[in-house]
């Protein structure tokens, strides 16, 4: 049992049915004399544990599976976890098999990853294998139906908090980057009075804003036909009025020849200005 109880210390002993009575007895025996009248010692069936309804954190040490090691499913390892005080101690001893893939028992590693995973701390990085005897080395072999079963030791403790426990934590605050100016600091801000001239303001003359339709410039393009040309030099633009040579070019394009510049137009009166319809 070594040293994995203290005088004083409150130890729960889980068995499985078919441990031999006295072997029971020899060995809560030795486990009260090592917790003293100070400590004490309870005995429990691991087929019972849930129903016994234990106080939560009412011992410091659980052995369970020592005298006929046993399997800790999720529901026992999670009870006792619940039963074991913060920061106490359990050790259990478990049969396992050296390949993955047994219908009831797992590995060294599997068994390890449970037992995190229901929120122990191992004191120890690996399994130890626990010595055991031949006889029951073949009971268990026979029991679980393979040829090959070792029996694995882990040592672990319960975290120091109770379970569904929560506290604050100490986030600090972020510190907000803020622009700020030094107010001693004269900075030197220009007028905005000064940017513009008297000229900028004032409103542009209606002549000036007239350009050429083709070049985007106010002098006329050569062979202007826009009327910038005649504006420009002060003339008057007169409106041409078509004229038809054959009489013809009004009435629409069944009285207009072939080469008549007016054909796809619609009809119009002479000296009409030409629109089309907007479809």
């Amino acid at each position: 049992m070594e040293n994995f109880v203290t005088e004083g210390n409150k130890v729960l002993i889980i068995w499985c049915p078919g441990t031999p009575l006295e072997e029971l007895q020899e060995f809560v025996s030795q486990t009260k004399s090592k917790v003293g009248n100070s400590g004490s010692v309870s005995l429990e069936n691991s087929n019972q544990i849930i129903k016994s309804n234990h106080d939560a954190s009412s011992v410091d040490t659980i052995l369970s599976g020592f005298l006929h090691p046993i399997i800790h499913n999720n529901i026992l390892l999670a009870e006792a976890l619940r039963i074991l005080s913060p920061g106490g101690k359990i050790v259990i001893q478990e049969p396992v098999v050296t390949q993955s893939g047994h219908q009831n028992l797992g590995t060294c590693a599997e068994l390890i990853l449970r037992f995190k995973l229901n929120g122990f701390l191992l004191q120890s990085p690996d399994c130890k294998a626990s010595a055991v005897s031949f006889e029951l080395r073949k009971t268990l072999s026979e029991q679980y139906n393979v040829d090959e079963v070792k029996v694995c030791q882990i040592i672990g403790k319960k975290p120091q908090f109770e379970v569904g426990s929560s506290m604050a934590l100490p986030l600090a605050k972020s510190a907000v980057n803020v622009w700020k100016l030094d107010d001693a600091v004269e900075e030197d801000l220009i007028d905005e009075d000064t940017l513009l001239d008297e000229s900028d303001i004032q409103k542009p003359q209606v002549a000036s804003l007239k350009v050429c339709a083709t070049t985007g410039k106010r002098k006329a393009c050569k062979d202007c036909s826009c009327g910038l040309a005649e504006e420009l030099s002060g003339e008057t633009v007169t409106q041409k009025v078509e004229k038809s040579s054959c009489g013809s070019c009004y009435l629409g394009d069944a009285f207009r020849c072939a080469s008549c510049p007016y054909l796809g137009m619609p009809a119009f009166k002479p000296g009409e200005k030409i629109l089309l319809p907007n479809n």
